[in-house]
């Protein structure tokens, strides 16, 4: 069994009713696989970055979840084939929690140098050595 993640938008308009139903069905194909759904994180209501179906505005919704295959092609399928849904992304993610960790740390390390480098006391340049 593999990680996976799925994010996926709804046109804006819709209830939540239709989100609920959308993740339940997700819910639905990874437990007859024998998986388990890890993390729900509804992000809401979000301004797209460019228009897609005439809209500017989606409801996103992002699952991390256990699976096996079987189960992401019918997630991909019914996706595909639902008009409601604006856009879906389902990845393979094994070393999420591991990569997501590092680069908080380097963004952290980036930070703080860039904080440091502001803070710092410019150095005067030296005088010239000249006639006196």
């Amino acid at each position: 069994m593999k990680k996976y993640e799925i994010v996926f938008v709804l046109h804006a308009d819709e209830p939540e009713s239709e989100m609920e139903a959308r993740v339940q069905s997700i819910e639905t194909m990874v437990q007859e696989t024998g998986g388990e759904i890890a993390e729900r994180n509804h992000w809401g209501v979000r301004q797209l970055a460019f228009e897609i179906q005439h809209e500017t505005r989606g409801n996103y919704m992002h699952l991390r979840f256990r699976s096996e295959g079987s189960a992401i092609d019918k997630m991909d399928k019914e996706f595909r084939l639902d008009h409601k849904v604006l856009r879906h992304l389902v990845v393979v993610d094994e070393e999420w929690k591991e990569r997501n960790e590092a680069n908080k740390a380097k963004r952290r390390a980036a930070a703080s140098a860039a904080a440091n480098k502001a803070h710092a006391i410019p150095q005067a340049a030296p005088a010239p050595a000249g006639d006196k």
